[in-house]
């Protein structure tokens, strides 16, 4: 761009619930739909083809109605001007979706947003599968150079800072719950020494901690620990002073505490604070990858072995761990399943028959998904993108996300976030395998953060850009091109910098679950008025004057406005309409209320562990399962004839079953059949203590509690079985 100027996250998951449902009754696992992408690009309430633009509904607000923006290209089907990667020319200022963009309203004055509108929401995880992402931390800038799928950022190297920096926005950005950081065990004791077995000695692993602290984002993640056990016969071997390639031998006890131990696991929980560890009912996990060729005397020792590391853990930290094991553990320990410690069974891929594995044991689901893989000789195996039976495209890790919905899986590894040796990585690149720098990380976030209340795109990472000026005056972030970044020296990370009038940067299909949004940009400028602009498939929000900030490195916050979102991806970009602006970054927040329903009997309507089949009316108190966000699909506050979707605490949304008119929660993309008119049924506004009921989307049955307790859709008249009396939270 030109130079004119310039804790914890809770994961009790579903292994938790399981043991819930032992000790009361719970409605029947559900496999919750996710839709594809040619589902979301060609109707399934995307925003080219969904309700508002069909016509069924109105959007004064301009939201998923504008019909015509498509043109041709479904859901930000890049059209003439624009282009993946830099644009120089005027062309640029085409919309992305192949039309030109609606007039410029008149300017706002911006004012700032308070801290805490700021704040990312938590992942919700409790009874939807997890999706934890391996992160391998042996990466360096020359492999990475020289990759056919070389990574946005650079240097993308392990030693640095910044590459955890970079690698704990881009893991925010995908919304993932859990990161599964791998062992593969120290050389030595001394907690100084770096040094093991595939560069991946646990004690680097307080880069990752350090990058979290920086970015204050502790509070997003959990960290699972796995051990990558084909390099511990390399830690036996150091040990003991073998050769490479001697055989790990189980038989002698001392080295459970030598080497499965003291070398290997110990180091990783001395390294990740305990406030960091992913636990289920308070236990915390390890997870062991195969047994091949370089272990011996298997049989009957696995289970000793890992009963001894168990024991060295409580000894440790005062817990006891759980294990889930890779199903290779059963075959050469026919013990294994009388280990009180083993809860889980998980496929470990390799090259093989399937780029997804799910394995059930004791009443759990693991699983194991890639984006792609090939293996040192570079024959592929997995490709990114292939076609299904019926010749249609398929992109390799949307099956994985999608069939770890489909088996309810508790948590399933992505194989791997940082895997470039293995051409299986997530991060953002501008490889031809990608259709979009952001794309893996959008899919892993459609799948993983359905309720979609929160997010932050960082601004240097961008999908298209539109730049006036030759290379990056800033030098810094991306691997290539025009785009203008610089790094920030009061804060970690990175902001687009030197900006000039007419120039722009657009995130390409973001996901948005419906609702009405508000967007917020974190901005530097030396200017008086300097005026951006959010545009939102084509349709722009007025523009706002921003207040000028102390220097270059005192960064304020300004709303850019808001708008409704039907339920998909959607293209967003920003306009710098005068340019003399750096930006930080973009961040949405939902704003739809809450809502609990109280029935006439005085019990709450409660969709159960978040959904998943019918919604009873047996609540007793209004907690999080009984509180439901109305999800506007028109302007203006909620109140007496208002559209809306209804979504639970996961983000699951109500919905009403073909033909029984049973009304359940088990649905992640909402249909026009789902939509519910609310009906004020007491005098004043709708605030707390206020009696609604909710008419269907057939203008004919209205919501009713059943004899059963649970809803309907079936009653066609307004009585005391069809009135809610209800609360805001």
């Amino acid at each position: 761009m030109s130079s004119q100027s310039g804790r914890k996250l809770a994961l009790p998951s579903r292994s938790l619930l399981a043991v819930l449902t032992m000790l009361a009754p719970f409605a029947p696992a559900c496999s919750f739909f996710a839709p594809t992408l040619s589902e979301y690009a060609s109707g399934a309430g995307g925003s080219s083809a969904g309700i508002a633009s069909a016509g069924s509904l109105s959007n004064s607000s301009g939201s998923a109605g504008e019909a015509g923006l498509g043109a041709g290209a479904p859901n930000g089907g890049q059209g003439a001007g624009g282009q993946a990667g830099s644009d120089t020319s005027a062309a640029g200022e085409a919309g992305a979706a192949g039309t030109l963009e609606t007039p410029d309203p008149d300017p706002i004055q911006g004012h700032p947003v308070a801290p805490a509108e700021t704040v990312l929401d938590s992942v919700v995880t409790i009874g939807l599968p997890v999706f934890g992402a391996l992160t391998r931390y042996d990466v360096d800038e020359s492999t990475a150079a020289a990759s056919a799928e070389a990574p946005l950022f650079q240097p993308f190297d392990a030693n640095s800072p910044a590459f955890w920096d970079n690698l704990v926005a881009e893991q925010t950005q995908a919304r993932l719950a859990l990161i599964a950081l791998p062992t593969r065990g120290a050389t030595t004791l001394d907690t100084t020494d770096m040094t093991g077995p595939g560069n991946e000695n646990p004690r680097r692993l307080s880069a990752w901690v350090s990058a979290l602290e920086r970015a204050n984002s502790g509070a997003l993640f959990s960290a699972l620990c796995v051990v990558d056990t084909h390099y511990l016969p390399a830690v036996a071997s150091a040990f003991h002073g073998t050769s490479d390639g001697t055989q790990l031998d189980l038989a002698p006890a001392s080295d459970y505490d030598h080497v499965f131990w003291a070398r290997t696991v110990q180091p990783w929980f001395d390294t990740i604070p305990s406030s960091y560890w992913y636990t289920i009912a308070d236990h915390p996990i390890i997870q062991w990858g195969p047994i091949d060729g370089g272990f011996k005397n298997t049989s009957g020792n696995l289970s000793k072995m890992l009963s001894a590391v168990a024991l060295s853990f409580h000894d440790a930290y005062g817990v006891y761990p759980n294990f889930v094991v890779d199903a290779t553990w059963f075959a050469a320990d026919s013990s294994l399943p009388s280990n009180r410690y083993v809860i889980g069974k998980s496929p470990w891929l390799t090259p093989s028959a399937s780029s997804d594995g799910f394995v059930s044991y004791q009443g759990l689901t693991w699983g194991t998904g890639l984006a792609g893989f090939v293996d040192p000789s570079s024959t592929p195996v997995f490709p990114r993108k292939t076609l299904d039976s019926y010749n249609n495209p398929v992109i390799t890790l949307t099956t994985s996300l999608a069939d770890a919905i489909e088996n309810d899986s508790v948590v399933t590894l992505l194989q791997g976030f940082t895997d470039i040796q293995d051409s299986a990585g997530l991060y953002r690149s501008e490889a031809s395998d990608w259709a979009t720098p952001n794309q893996y990380l959008n899919l892993v976030r459609r799948y993983g953060d359905p309720k979609t209340s929160t997010l932050r795109l960082e601004a240097e990472g961008c999908d298209r850009y539109s730049d006036t000026t030759k290379g990056n005056s800033g030098g810094a972030f991306r691997r290539d091109g025009d785009l203008d970044v610089r790094s920030l020296t009061s804060n970690p990370g990175w902001a687009v910098t030197s900006t000039a009038a007419g120039e722009w940067i657009e995130f390409d299909d973001v996901d948005f679950s419906a609702g009405n949004y508000r967007f917020i940009a974190k901005y530097a400028t030396n200017a008086d008025a300097a005026r951006i602009e959010l545009v939102v498939d084509g349709v722009k929000l007025a523009p706002v004057i921003l207040p000028k900030t102390v220097n270059a490195e005192t960064f304020a916050t300004t709303s850019l406005g808001e708008r409704i979102m039907s339920h998909g991806p959607h293209d967003l970009r920003l306009r710098f309409l005068d340019g003399l602006v750096d930006l930080d970054w973009l961040f949405t927040r939902k704003l739809d209320p809450k809502l609990s329903l109280k029935v006439a009997a005085g019990t709450y309507v409660s969709a159960a562990y978040g959904g998943g089949g019918d919604v009873n009316v047996n609540a007793a108190n209004a907690q999080i399962w009984e509180q439901f966000t109305f999800d506007a699909i028109s302007a203006g506050s909620l109140g007496n004839g208002s559209q809306v979707y209804l979504q639970t605490y996961n983000g699951l949304y109500l919905i009403v079953a073909a033909g029984t008119n049973a009304v359940t929660a088990d649905s992640r993309t909402p249909r026009a059949a789902d939509v519910f008119t609310v009906e004020l049924q007491s005098a004043g506004d709708l605030v707390p203590g206020a009696n609604i009921a909710l008419l269907s989307a057939d203008k004919t049955h209205y919501v009713s509690v059943g004899t059963d307790n649970l809803l309907n859709a079936s009653a066609t008249s307004v009585g005391p079985n069809e009135t809610f009396t209800i609360d805001f939270y």
